[in-house]
């Protein structure tokens, strides 16, 4: 468990082709941080990665999508069931995506529905009422139809 942990901070360095990631633990939330493209060939190293700190069952495991540019809807329907799995343990789930290239591709294969979803690291810490609120898709702009 976190309750007892102090605060850490590590940078993972991966292969040239993968991501970077920082690792955050602090004894309220895990953060993992991702920078790069995001397709269906990196699922099973972050399978490792998150479902490793699923395990440790922090209050609360955001994966911050802030500095990823493309995200294929492989890794998407992958942090949607990961967001179903960390309910079921108890542990509060959301990816932090504040631009268009996650938050449309989430809206568009309805896993906006499934992945909570917070704009700013600091929305994880509002009361659960208030982020459910933040979570919502985006409303579609009247004059095009389409999610801003």
């Amino acid at each position: 468990m976190h309750s007892n942990a102090s605060p850490l901070s590590l940078t993972v360095l991966c292969p040239a082709r993968r991501p970077a990631t920082t690792l955050t633990r602090t004894p309220k939330s895990t953060v993992v941080t991702l920078a790069g493209d995001l397709d269906a060939a990196d699922v099973p190293w972050l399978r490792r990665i998150v479902s490793g700190e699923l395990g440790l069952r922090p209050a609360t495991l955001l994966i911050d999508l802030t500095e990823v540019p493309f995200c294929s809807a492989r890794v998407l329907k992958f942090l949607a069931d990961q967001a179903d799995d960390a309910r079921g343990r108890g542990v509060g789930f959301a990816a932090v995506a504040p631009h268009r290239a996650v938050l449309r591709p989430l809206a568009l294969l309805g896993l906006n529905r499934v992945l909570p979803v917070v704009h700013h690291l600091d929305e994880a810490a509002l009361p659960a009422r208030t982020r459910r609120r933040a979570s919502r898709p985006l409303p579609a702009r009247p004059e095009t139809g389409t999610v801003p």
